[in-house]
């Protein structure tokens, strides 16, 4: 005969039996817990993979933008090169037929003449190397293989330097004033860089204000950053072209008559960057500018 069960006993030993109760309740918290730790490790897991394409989508907007900024520039080179190149290539033609009319005469001509012919041409010829080399200075700062080493630096030292430099340089009386402000300390960037930078800069202050009073480099030591200042009383920048000064090619209507590429800020600025820095301009018509380097100490 078989025996039956007698589920009300059980269910009462269940219920009486506080081993039993407590065994149960250590296997719903393990399961509990367990069941938190899988939830919290797939969150984590989600929350890594929604970082990472995040990442992954942010640079390759980045790459995008890239991408783009190259390609205005190459479109921005082929639409000015031919004005650009058309003047020097014009002048080394004209003067190297002149060259050969003189010598086409049967008659010894005065060095003299040659002198004056060679000259157009050479500086026709370094008018279109400054150009290339402006060309693919940008190019190889806004593809990102531009060389970046920083060091401590003492800027008094680098601003006499630079001092120094344009005395020897410069022809006239025009001299470059430096001002400092502040307790000077050492900042950690790279001096090529800014060096590239600063000379660019100070040499556009001379070429804008012949006749003005003389340019200013400017150092202001505060104590989370320094801001360098290459100042002129010259010509100054139209206010509704400001915007558009650090694009590359871009000359203001009113310098439309002084030799220059277009590309010289647009490489400072690429040179700053680089070189962690940001660059702002103020400027006022007939007044002159301002650029202001700013670096995070």
């Amino acid at each position: 005969m078989v025996k039956k069960l007698d589920y009300r006993s059980i269910k009462f030993e269940l219920v009486m039996n506080p081993e039993l109760i407590e065994k149960a309740r250590q296997r719903e918290v393990a399961a509990r817990k367990a069941a938190e730790q899988l939830l919290e490790s797939k969150s984590i897991e989600l929350y890594n993979s929604m970082q990472s394409l995040a990442i992954s989508n942010k640079e390759l907007e980045e790459s995008l933008l890239r991408e783009k900024e190259l390609g205005l520039l190459k479109s921005s080179f082929i639409t000015v090169a031919s004005h650009q190149f058309r003047t020097p290539l014009a002048v080394i033609q004209s003067n190297a037929e002149l060259l050969e009319m003189l010598n086409n005469q049967g008659v010894k001509q005065e060095p003299e003449k040659y002198a004056v012919v060679t000259k157009r041409i050479t500086e026709a010829i370094s008018k279109m190397t400054a150009l290339m080399d402006d060309v693919l200075t940008l190019g190889k700062l806004t593809s990102g293989n531009a060389p970046y080493f920083p060091e401590d630096t003492d800027l008094m030292a680098f601003g006499d330097r630079l001092v120094n430099q344009f005395k020897l340089i410069k022809k006239d009386d025009s001299a470059l004033n430096f001002i400092t402000d502040g307790e000077p300390y050492k900042v950690h960037l790279d001096p090529k860089l800014l060096e590239h930078t600063l000379y660019n800069l100070i040499n556009n202050a001379f070429k804008y204000s012949k006749g003005k009073k003389n340019p200013e480099l400017s150092l202001l030591f505060k104590p989370t950053e320094v801001v360098i200042s290459v100042k002129d009383f010259g010509l100054g920048i139209p206010e509704d072209e400001q915007q558009h000064l650090f694009e590359p090619f871009f000359r203001a209507n009113n310098v439309s008559e002084i030799q220059g590429t277009g590309l010289g800020l647009s490489i400072a600025k690429e040179y700053v960057e680089v070189n962690k820095g940001r660059i702002a301009a103020k400027s006022k018509l007939g007044e002159g500018s301002c650029f202001e380097i700013t670096f995070k100490t």
